[in-house]
């Protein structure tokens, strides 16, 4: 798969998630376990560098969902997450907002996730790890894929 290109139709479904492919998550571990229960936890993050051209460019090309595992504990993230959607990439990706805690339930060609947790390793179409020596960026996961149609 190193150099092939991944051929990508309309209708293809395409999963992204949320923490550390759209947005930042700049924090430590300790960091993170500290303030991750909190109110606002999530609202003041950043969207990763060319997280929403790619995103645009993905909405427009294929059949795009943001699939993401909130913070389980913390009833906040879960509306936090939509909120941040709406903000950084508008109404219309409200509606495309699937939140899981096990990835491997939907069924999809290619899921775009920094992680193997949550059912993503179990996921049956193509995981590209994002943040990965061959995903380091959105830059290297756009150029693997080729738009048909």
């Amino acid at each position: 798969m190193k150099n092939e290109k991944i051929e990508i139709r309309k209708n293809d479904v395409i999963y992204v998630d949320i923490d550390g492919v759209l947005v930042q998550s700049n924090e430590s571990r300790e960091e993170w376990n500290s303030k991750r229960l909190t109110k606002g936890f999530f609202l003041d993050k950043k969207p990763v560098e060319l997280a929403t051209e790619a995103f645009k460019t993905l909405f427009d090309n294929c059949d795009l969902y943001i699939l993401s595992t909130p913070v389980w504990d913390n009833v906040y993230c879960w509306s936090e997450k939509r909120i941040w959607v709406e903000e950084h990439l508008g109404s219309h990706a409200t509606k495309r907002l699937i939140l899981s805690h096990n990835k491997a339930l939907n069924m999809g060609k290619i899921l775009i996730d920094h992680s193997f947790k949550h059912g993503v390793k179990d996921f049956s179409g193509i995981h590209i790890h994002f943040g990965s020596t061959e995903f380091p960026s959105w830059k290297e996961v756009m150029t693997k894929l080729k738009f048909i149609g």
